[in-house]
């Protein structure tokens, strides 16, 4: 299905991840598996590709004609990429005097 590229399959995958995204989630499961004997398999992508699986996506959308998560889309790509900082603080002194 997924190298068919089904529309119901890619809907789910982007609305999952820009959900994560939206909530800042690290990772993220797309779909789970289970075998007759009960064993599961889950597939996930980590928060380092969110950006490239919804990019990959917007085709298809397109083509869905799903212009809303387009927009949505479209506006979290445009986000710069925030790396965390830490914060740090100076001692400038007393107020009027050089440090």
């Amino acid at each position: 299905m997924l190298k068919q590229r089904d529309p119901d399959i890619i809907l789910k995958m982007v609305k999952c991840v820009l959900s994560a995204a939206k909530r800042g989630k690290d990772q993220i499961d797309i779909f789970d598996i289970t075998f007759k004997n009960m064993e599961s398999l889950a597939f996930g992508i980590d928060k380092t590709q969110y950006r490239e699986m919804l990019s990959n996506c917007m085709n298809d959308l397109i083509a869905m004609e799903e212009y809303e998560l387009c927009a949505e889309i479209k506006k979290l790509l445009d986000k710069k990429v925030r790396k965390s900082r830490k914060k740090v603080l100076l001692n400038m002194g007393e107020p009027g005097i050089a440090p």
